[in-house]
């Protein structure tokens, strides 16, 4: 009943063919009507599960030649998926076939997202990887109905079907504001760099909390041991923070790190005597050194060079350990402490305002 229309007789092209119909060279027809043959996909969209349930449904179909367009049933997804339409320009005679994919499917979803079955009556309708919620007994509006449960049967989700690629997994560990630095601080720049690099290079993300306790912790780790755990499991770590760089480092994960004060504080001063080279000052990090340290570190040099750092530092700190030890059972001269040093001259702003509260209070 289908057959190849490749506009060459009776050869068969072989190629894959988009949702978009001006771009496929190979589309069945029907040889009876000499119809083009064109699916809409319709579903939920919401979850990545959807998403990749819908990925295979589109590969099959560029696999048989039939092109396609989708939609979603909240319009809000449509900009977000490729190929997607908006119900206001959907023309039911446009389509020989009705798919619906992945998620709950009964008759109430269809009424409330304004899609009349009656509509596609001439179609060929089939569900794929649906829940469907009435039973099929008293409800099945589909030709083939390959369920993902029914009162029916029950099948493995469709996405077991699907190769999934895997994406470089980056903890980031960042701080918005520490006042002790006054004017010095970039924290918000900082972070901006970090969080660019990852919508750039579409990493997978953690975010990883080092405060304490545990009320604080946005992560919901109570533990040294709880984040050092979980900053083991990712690729790399981005901070802002000389403690996420630290335990980044401890692990044995690479990690870049921006200090987010003015001409570089503690955390160029650490990552100098750890001898980490992927650590740039807030005003000397970019883009294009953000992209050339991520490179390195998922690299297997960075890597290894991250395995060195901690046997290293414990060396260094070895006299250190031993100095503390020896202290506690010396008994000191008890000389006066050094005075204070003098308050800080406030910024001009800030005597501009003591001077206008104080003529207030006045």
């Amino acid at each position: 009943m289908w057959a190849y229309n490749t506009g060459q007789g009776d050869e068969v092209l072989q190629s894959r063919v988009t949702g978009d119909p001006e771009q496929a060279t190979i589309r069945f027809v029907n040889r009876e009507t000499n119809t083009i043959m064109r699916a809409l996909v319709i579903g939920h969209f919401s979850t990545v599960g959807d998403i990749e349930s819908l990925e295979y449904v589109e590969g099959v179909l560029g696999d048989e030649g039939i092109g396609w367009d989708i939609l979603p049933y909240k319009p809000e997804f449509v900009p977000f998926i490729a190929g997607a339409i908006d119900r206001s320009t959907l023309s039911p005679s446009d389509y020989t076939h009705l798919i619906a994919v992945c998620g709950p499917f009964w008759p109430e979803l269809l009424a409330r997202r304004g899609i009349e079955l009656d509509r596609f009556a001439h179609c060929t309708r089939i569900g794929v990887n649906l829940t469907m919620v009435k039973p099929v007994e008293t409800w099945n509006p589909f030709h083939l109905l390959l369920e993902r449960d029914s009162t029916a049967t029950t099948r493995p989700d469709i996405t077991f079907l699907q190769e999934s690629g895997r994406v470089p997994v980056a903890g980031v560990c960042t701080i918005a504001r520490q006042r002790e630095y006054g004017p010095r601080q970039r924290h918000d720049q900082a972070v901006s760099l970090l969080r660019d690099l990852v919508k750039a290079r579409d990493l997978a993300t953690i975010e990883i909390d080092t405060r304490w306790p545990k009320h604080r912790n946005q992560s919901g780790l109570g533990s040294p041991d709880q984040v050092i755990s979980l900053i083991q499991k990712v690729d790399v770590l981005l901070t802002n923070r000389l403690h996420g760089m630290v335990y980044a480092l401890r692990a044995g994960v690479p990690v870049i790190a921006v200090d987010p004060v003015l001409g570089g504080d503690k955390i160029i001063a650490q990552a100098k005597v750890l001898g980490w080279p992927a650590v740039a000052t807030v005003e000397a990090a970019s883009s294009a050194w953000m992209n050339e340290m991520l490179g390195w570190c998922l690299s297997t040099e960075g890597r290894s060079a991250a395995q060195l750092v901690a046997a290293a530092a414990r060396t260094k700190l070895q006299p250190a350990d031993e100095q503390l030890r020896e202290a506690l059972h010396t008994q000191f001269d008890h000389e006066p402490l050094p005075a204070p040093p003098g308050p800080a001259v406030p910024s001009l702003p800030r005597r501009v305002a003591r001077a206008l509260l104080g003529k207030l209070v006045d």
